[in-house]
C-alpha cells in the first residue's frame, strides 16, 4: 500500500478517526487537569547501640547497619509486607528506599538512613501511614535481632529513629509530556483502526463467487456405463 493509498483509506474512514480523536480529547483533559495525589515522605536514621566510647552512637557507623538496614526494606517491600501493612491500615503506594549508606562512592555520608514514603489523596492520611510503616519497620529490626543464633543483649541492639519527620506535598506532574503522549498514541491507534476497518471492508465486498459445482472429468462417463 502506497501513501497515497493510506491518505484516500483514511479520508474514507474520517469517522473513524473522529471516535479516536474524541477519546484522544477525554484523555488531554484528564492530563491537563488530574486530580491532586500527595506524597508525604520522611527519613529514618539506622542507629548502632551505644557504648561509653560513643555514648550517642554518631560515630560508630559502619556497613553492616545499612545492610541490615536494606535486609528490613527488603522484607517490608515483599508480598507479605504488602500484606502487613495493608491489615495495618496502610492503603496508599508506599515504598522504602535506603541512602547514604556509606560506600567508599560516599564516604562523606556514612549515616545509613532509609526514605519512606506513601502516596495518596489526603495529606493527613500519608502522614499517618508513614508512622505506620515506620512503626512495623522498627518491629522488623527488633525481630530480626531477636531470631539471631547468638543471643543479644537488649541494650547492644541496632535501633532506629526517625530524622525527618513526614511531610506531605503534591506530586507535580510535567503537563506536556502528558499530552504529547496522548497525541502520539491517539495518532497511532486512529491510522491503525482506520487502515484496519478499511481492509475489513476490502474483504467483505471482494468475495469469492460460488459457481455450479461441476462434476471432475470421467465421472459422468462411469455413471453412463453403470446400469
Amino acid at each position: 500500500m502506497s501513501f497515497r493509498d493510506v491518505v484516500r483509506a483514511l479520508i474514507r474512514r474520517w469517522l473513524v478517526l473522529v471516535v479516536v480523536a474524541v477519546l484522544a480529547l477525554a484523555g488531554a483533559l484528564v492530563v491537563v487537569k488530574p486530580g491532586v495525589v500527595y506524597r508525604s515522605t520522611a527519613v529514618i536514621r539506622i542507629k548502632p547501640p551505644e557504648t561509653k566510647q560513643d555514648p550517642n552512637g554518631l560515630t560508630d557507623f559502619r556497613p553492616s547497619l545499612a545492610i541490615i538496614g536494606a535486609a528490613v526494606v527488603t522484607m517490608l517491600k515483599s508480598q507479605s509486607g504488602l500484606a502487613e501493612l495493608r491489615r495495618a491500615g496502610v492503603s496508599g503506594a508506599y515504598d522504602l528506599a535506603p541512602r547514604n549508606t556509606g560506600t567508599t562512592k560516599t564516604e562523606a555520608y556514612v549515616v545509613p538512613t532509609v526514605e519512606v514514603s506513601v502516596r495518596g489523596t489526603d495529606p493527613k492520611e500519608t502522614d499517618r501511614e508513614v508512622g505506620i510503616v515506620i512503626e512495623h519497620f522498627d518491629q522488623h529490626l527488633k525481630a530480626l535481632q531477636d531470631g539471631l543464633a547468638v543471643p543479644v543483649p537488649k541494650d547492644r541492639y541496632i535501633t532506629s529513629d526517625e530524622l525527618v519527620p513526614a511531610t506531605a506535598l503534591p506530586v507535580q506532574g510535567v503537563k506536556s509530556r502528558g499530552l504529547f503522549g496522548v497525541a502520539a498514541l491517539a495518532t497511532v491507534v486512529g491510522v491503525a483502526a482506520a487502515l484496519w476497518v478499511e481492509e475489513y471492508a476490502r474483504r467483505r465486498r471482494i468475495r469469492p463467487e460460488a459457481g455450479p459445482e461441476t462434476a471432475p472429468p470421467g465421472i459422468g462417463a462411469a455413471r453412463g456405463v453403470v446400469t
